[in-house]
């Protein structure tokens, strides 16, 4: 992304969640979800992650566990990629979407 342009293909919206991020090797980070889309999250954590690896995702709000591809690291936050994107009407979140439709 060093051009600047955005390689998002869904809306993202502001969030201020809770969450944690359990790896593979049974290590577990407490995140707070900055952001999330129907795609994906970035997320603020101190988590010792790289690009390329896979980590489950715990978002509080919505008792949601969902595994992802960590997409980059950088300062303090990580960029995921939901392997399974959220569909929102069957995941329970179709209300907090459907505010974001309206921004």
């Amino acid at each position: 992304m060093a051009d600047g342009q955005e390689n998002r293909k869904s809306g993202r919206r502001r969030t201020l969640f809770g969450g944690k991020m359990f790896d593979e090797e049974g290590n577990v980070w407490e995140c707070s979800v900055s952001d999330i889309s129907e795609e994906g999250a970035r997320v603020k954590s101190d988590a010792a992650l790289v690009a390329e690896s896979f980590v489950d995702l715990k978002i509080n709000k919505f008792n949601d566990l969902r595994r992802c591809k960590v997409m980059w690291v950088r300062e303090g936050y990580i960029g995921l990629l939901f392997l399974v994107k959220i569909d929102k009407d069957k995941d329970g979140m179709s209300g907090f979407f459907k505010l974001m439709e309206n921004r």
